[in-house]
C-alpha cells in the first residue's frame, strides 16, 4: 500500500514539474501541501486508516486531472485552427484538387479542333 502512496506522489510530482518548470518542487506549494497531506495520513504499524484511503484517492483524481489537463492542452495545440483559410487549402486538406480556371491566353494558345 506504501508503494502505492510513493507511486502517485512520485507521479504528482513530475506532472506539477511540467507546469510549474521549477527544479525545487518544495517551492511549489501545491506540492509542499500534497506532500504534507501524505505525510498526515501514513500509516503506522498494523493500523488501517480510512482516510489515508481517501487521502490517495484523492491525490489519485487529482493526478488524473493534472495528466488529462496536460494531454488536452497538447491536443488543443496540435489541432488549433489556423484562421480562415482558402478555398484551395480546404481542398487539399480534405485530398481534392480545384480545377484550373479558364483564361483567355491559354484558349489561345492551344489549337483549336
Amino acid at each position: 500500500m506504501a508503494s502505492n502512496s510513493y507511486r502517485i506522489l512520485r507521479s504528482l510530482a513530475r506532472e506539477l514539474k511540467l507546469i510549474y518548470k521549477k527544479k525545487d518542487m518544495c517551492e511549489v506549494p501545491v506540492y509542499a501541501y500534497v506532500r504534507e497531506q501524505f505525510r498526515n495520513f501514513q500509516v503506522t504499524g498494523e493500523k488501517m486508516c480510512r482516510a489515508r484511503q481517501e487521502a490517495e484517492h484523492l491525490a489519485q483524481t487529482y493526478l488524473c486531472y493534472l495528466e488529462s489537463t496536460r494531454k488536452h492542452e497538447a491536443v488543443s495545440a496540435h489541432y488549433r485552427g489556423k484562421g480562415e483559410r482558402s478555398v484551395e487549402s480546404s481542398a487539399n486538406i480534405v485530398g481534392l484538387k480545384l480545377p484550373k480556371l479558364y483564361s483567355e491566353e491559354t484558349a489561345q494558345k492551344s489549337p483549336e479542333h
